[in-house]
């Protein structure tokens, strides 16, 4: 049951048709992709270009893939008008046990009847870490006006529509829990769609196995099927006839989707699989995925595939230092002005941590109401607002103001501000609460996170002879104690972990105006983050904590390549010395740097002109006027007392290009003995130079859609790639380590 790599619009629209059949069970996943694809055609290409390369994964020796369980981290966002849809902790625990027992066949109504099943080696867990690096339990709630959602509006995503934005697609797997429109129970989002839209929509009545929810769609299995849709398995019985298919060779063909419990039901020659997940049977009756639905899963994982960055996912691991105390509600409350595109705002902590911060405002309803709700613990904040016409949002071209509610009580109001404005807050800690040692909260007597006081276990010390806590050495360095002296030796040069983007952000943050960019405009590998724009913090990168205490002086450096901005515009390097950010550098276009050319810069920051403290971060903000003015930053590494003492800027030299019109894929790359060239068209030659411009190889006459490169006799460095297709020269980076 092979499916040709090469794929047709025809075949694919075949996987979206669908039969009307008057049974219970319905998943919206294939209209929901259908509407995709009529709104975005570039949807269909992307779709081509995940099967390619699952199709090439699919045909590995089994003994070449990665037998590491896959973790991925999932936060549910309930999503409720009455108490009904208002979900308890307890069924959503539940469903997470379901897709466990599921996806790692632990269920127990598992049977031998079809030896194919498989254990697809891939689990969830709720997240005990959010995107902004705060502990929490993996579940938003939100109060809404609206009686349901359907997948042609798909609400339930957006805040601004009564439902509740994403997380981080790279991080998490979201899951909306909601009163869905008429009989459906869920639909998802295949793997290339829209970020913000990254995810499934499950019915409330379906989700969990708790006693409160009722048969036939009682076991979770709902869930299980829709997140094998996100993880890009199709319904088994593709287009509804035995001429199309799955893409799976070990799933029998079907005519139609199987209802109920049709044991032994038959079509296209053979028994049907309606034991399947991915069929539309009872939850009773489902009971496995096969090692051909497992391959298709895991190609999502593999190097360059669609899911490989949520490896990296910091979503289950438990946040180094951080305190967390039971919280207490926050809103921010924007009336905007005639102008809402203009007014930004954002909350940072003690520690200069940005904690949330709001979208870029796309409306043009004057006076329109927007609240934004988040759980705060107990701490001092600030609260910024700009707006960038600086004439504040009252009261001169509209009545616009902004609230701040703690509780239930208004902390500030206003809207007169120029420029921007700050308001400096505390929040105090709540009555305690008996503690259970084992809620990730510290409360009742606890000194720490689960740990201290009468009832639980003692917390970590710096005097153990244990490395525990945020220590990042025996007894030494975190936020405890002392630093670590490897840290902080007198002059000697310590390399502390850079940041490359291969993986995912590598702990940095960004606003609105940021994103992870894959494309040739990375300096290093696929991957770089983009700044554009003139937005402040929307326009900002920002990196982790490092711990800088001790150091004579400290190094900076970073690639960069700038795209499109004027003369005169720039962008700056930030440095936050604890107390306050200092700005380093501002490179500004014409003067330090010219458009179309990737620079490598280096900067060293001395103890005479800054405080290096044990919470410093750097940042990156670019200046400009558009969004069309953009940055790519790659490549930083963080030196403590380097050895170079100059501050420097190199370019390279040459320009590769946009990104082509066609698919051409390198892989691996970075690459070492060997790297394959590949292309949905035929390839007719390949030329490939050095960073000096010297030719390396060539291969000519080749005329396939796939040619192996020769790299082991190739110095270490960054290589350019000449594709010639069809007559036309495409260009590719090609890094060889």
């Amino acid at each position: 049951m092979f499916f040709s790599r090469r794929l047709s619009i025809l075949v694919v629209l075949g996987f979206l048709s669908s039969v009307s059949f008057s049974q219970t069970r319905q998943c919206d996943s294939d209209a929901y992709l259908e509407q995709e694809i009529s709104t975005n055609p570039r949807r269909l290409e992307i779709l081509k270009e995940i099967e390619l390369h699952t199709q090439d994964f699919v045909h590995l020796n089994a003994s070449s893939r990665s037998t590491n369980i896959v973790t991925i981290p999932v936060v549910v966002h309930v999503v409720y008008k009455n108490d009904n849809e208002n979900i308890s902790k307890e069924r959503i625990l539940s469903q997470i046990d379901a897709l466990n027992a599921d996806f790692r066949r632990l269920n127990s109504n598992k049977t031998n009847t079809w030896t194919q099943a498989a254990d697809t080696q891939i689990e969830f867990c709720l997240a005990i870490q959010d995107p902004y690096g705060m502990s929490t339990d993996g579940i938003t709630r939100t109060k809404t006006t609206v009686s349901s959602f359907n997948s042609a509006s798909d609400g339930v995503k957006y805040s601004y529509s009564g439902g509740k934005d994403a997380w981080p697609r790279d991080a998490y797997l979201n899951i909306w829990v909601c009163d869905v429109s008429g009989s459906i129970l869920g639909y998802a989002q295949l793997p290339g769609g829209t970020p913000e839209k990254d995810g499934i929509v499950i019915d409330y009545a379906s989700f969990g196995t708790t006693d409160d929810v009722l048969p036939p769609f009682n076991l979770g299995r709902t869930t299980t099927h829709e997140v094998g849709h996100w993880l890009n398995l199709r319904h088994i019985w593709g287009a509804s006839d035995c001429s199309t298919d799955d893409y799976v060779d070990d799933t029998p063909k079907a005519n139609r989707p199987h209802y109920n419990c049709e044991y032994g039901a038959s079509s296209c020659g053979a028994k049907n699989m309606i034991e399947n997940y991915m069929d539309y049977s009872d939850d009773a009756c489902m009971s496995l995925f096969t090692a051909g639905q497992k391959s298709r899963m895991q190609a999502l994982f593999a190097v360059n595939g669609f899911r490989y960055p949520i490896l990296s996912s910091k979503g289950c691991i438990q946040p180094d230092g951080t305190v967390q105390s039971s919280c207490q509600d926050f809103k921010v409350e924007l009336t905007f002005d005639n102008y809402p595109t203009e007014t930004s705002w954002s909350l940072i902590n003690a520690a200069g941590n940005i904690i949330f911060a709001s979208p870029k405002y796309t409306t043009s309803i004057k006076g329109k109401t927007e609240t934004t709700t988040r759980c705060l613990d107990a701490g001092c904040y600030t609260f910024n607002i700009y707006d960038t016409y600086k004439d504040g949002i009252c009261c001169k071209y509209g009545q616009g103001k902004v609230r701040l509610i703690n509780g239930d009580s208004i902390i500030f109001e206003g809207g007169s501000f120029g420029a921007g404005t700050s308001f400096n807050f505390c929040i105090e800690s709540p009555q305690e609460v008996d503690a259970t040692c084992e809620d990730h909260i510290m409360n009742g007597s606890e000194t720490g996170i689960d740990c201290g006081g009468t009832h639980c276990p003692a917390c970590p010390t710096c005097s153990d002879n244990i490395q525990n806590g945020t220590e990042t050495g025996v007894d030494c360095g975190g936020s405890a104690c002392d630093p670590c002296e490897t840290e902080t030796d007198d002059n000697e040069s310590v390399t502390i972990p850079g940041a490359y983007f291969e993986s995912g952000w590598d702990q940095w943050t960004g606003g609105y105006d940021t994103k992870r960019y894959q494309g040739n405009f990375a300096f290093e590998g696929d991957y770089a983050l983009q700044i554009q724009d003139n937005s402040g913090l929307g326009s900002t990168i920002t990196s982790p904590i490092y711990d800088l205490h001790g150091f004579s002086s400290v190094g900076i450096s970073f690639a960069f390549y700038p795209n499109s901005l004027e003369s005169g515009e720039s962008f700056a390097l930030l440095y936050f010395d604890g107390t306050q950010w200092h700005t380093v550098k501002t490179y500004k276009s014409g003067q330090d740097f010219h458009n179309g050319t990737f620079y490598e810069a280096t900067l060293i920051l001395t103890g005479a002109e800054y405080t290096f403290a044990t919470n410093s971060k750097f940042a990156f903000e670019c200046i400009a006027s558009t969004n069309a003015d953009q940055v790519y930053i790659d490549k930083i590494e963080i030196t403590g007392n380097p050895t170079t003492a100059e501050n420097r800027i190199t370019t390279n030299g040459y320009y590769i290009g946009e990104v082509p019109d066609i698919e051409i894929q390198l892989f691996p790359n970075p690459a070492q003995d060997h790297c394959i060239i590949q292309c949905a068209e035929e390839i007719e030659n390949i030329h490939i130079y050095n960073a000096t411009g010297q030719e390396v190889i060539r291969y000519e006459n080749i005329f396939s859609d796939k040619q192996n490169v020769i790299t082991a006799n190739f110095d270490p460095g960054i290589f350019v790639v000449f594709i010639e297709i069809d007559g036309k020269m495409y260009h590719k980076k090609l890094i060889i380590q």
